[in-house]
């Protein structure tokens, strides 16, 4: 099996943006005719996180969407990093001054569908919308075939969007770095401690609410998960 981390925020307080204020700030579209609230958020302009300090030494604001400086994504470009894409993103801090030196970044590496072997499974399904809803996980040490793996630094499986995991060199340059704002967790160690919030399953909509236009018709509509 590949060595791969678990690349992910340090949830603090402090750092967290205001989760409520984004939400509040996102259009609500109906997806589905059958069922109201199977909705999709979009923001109607770029990421713009509001934090409650200061510290501009925090080059990674991790909210529901990762807000990473323009520094950071230098590097990763200059390391040759792969698996990700990046769109223009604003941090407003406490004190009212707002950054354009950030970029959202998103995920992009594919690593294909959770294995079955896994023990993880569909649990629910919409007929009128790509609405779905999977099972949980008791062998997390069968989740990703690596045959589906893209290659790329930075990468997820489907349905485990927004757990994002980096290859062994991508974690040994960040661990060197010098970046504060994150932790690294070999595989799904993270996610395993925290087993029972999988238990009642977990709701996904289109792979396009995660990946680039092109990238969910290309790795989704063979999946009917576009």
């Amino acid at each position: 099996m590949i060595q791969f981390f678990q690349w992910q925020g340090i949830y603090s307080k402090e750092l967290t943006p205001d989760f409520e204020r984004e939400y509040r700030a996102k259009e609500r579209h109906l997806v589905c005719p059958l069922k109201t609230e199977h909705r999709e958020l979009r923001r109607p302009g770029p990421l713009h996180h509001f934090v409650g300090h200061n510290d501009r030494n925090q080059q990674i604001i991790w909210g529901e969407d990762i807000a990473v400086h323009e520094s950071v994504v230098a590097n990763f470009e200059k390391e040759g990093f792969t698996g990700f894409r990046t769109k223009p993103a604003k941090v407003t801090f406490q004190d009212g001054q707002t950054s354009d030196e950030y970029l959202e970044f998103i995920v992009t590496g594919w690593a294909g569908v959770v294995r079955p072997e896994s023990g993880m499974r569909l649990l629910e399904s919409c007929s009128a919308c790509p609405w779905k809803n999977y099972g949980p996980i008791s062998d997390f040490d069968q989740v990703i075939d690596w045959n589906q793996w893209t290659g790329e630094d930075f990468f997820f499986v489907w349905p485990l969007a927004g757990h994002m995991l980096c290859t062994q060199r991508a974690a040994k340059w960040l661990g060197s770095s010098g970046i504060l704002s994150f932790q690294l967790e070999t595989g799904f160690k993270a996610l395993e401690r925290r087993r029972h919030s999988l238990e009642y399953g977990l709701p996904r909509g289109a792979l396009s609410n995660y990946l680039p236009e092109d990238l969910s018709i290309k790795y989704g509509r063979p999946l009917g998960l576009e």
